[in-house]
């Protein structure tokens, strides 16, 4: 009786646990990150992402004055209070290093946006083309008497 009870319950479990972990695709693919404004700065203070993809900031706050986060050159504005979240998303369009930073607090931070190289396929031979063998001579072939 308990085997099939457990049988019972875990039927289930694992049938969303594949609806859960499902292969999806992104036509735009979306990282998430978050950042912490401190009276020391912001945390982290280097981010890096890649070129083409969108980025959803979460922002929240230590400090108790009123804090920001604004992205130099994406029209990115964060207004974050002690204790709450605040979120925006941008769409990641060029390549270059980009400062964030909140005027009222002079900490500052970079985000790092690398070029995506796009894979160049290999041209290979069919299998049934011969290739030349050549014979080279190895150093150990070389005697010297």
């Amino acid at each position: 009786m308990r085997k099939l009870s457990f049988l019972l319950l875990t039927i289930p479990i694992m049938a969303s646990a594949n609806e859960m972990f499902a292969e999806k695709n992104f036509e735009d693919p979306i990282r998430e990150i978050s950042v912490i404004v401190t009276d020391d700065g912001y945390f982290p203070n280097k981010i890096s992402a890649f070129e083409g993809e969108k980025i959803r900031f979460f922002v929240t706050s230590t400090a108790k004055d009123k804090q920001c986060f604004i992205l130099q050159k994406h029209e990115l504005f964060l207004g974050v209070d002690r204790g709450s979240v605040n979120e925006g998303e941008i769409k990641l369009n060029q390549a270059g290093r980009f400062r964030f930073f909140c005027p009222s607090n002079k900490k500052q931070g970079y985000l790092t946006v690398l070029k995506k190289e796009v894979p160049v396929e290999e041209v290979r031979e069919p299998a049934s083309v011969p290739k030349p063998i050549y014979w080279t001579p190895r150093d150990s072939d070389r005697r010297e008497y």
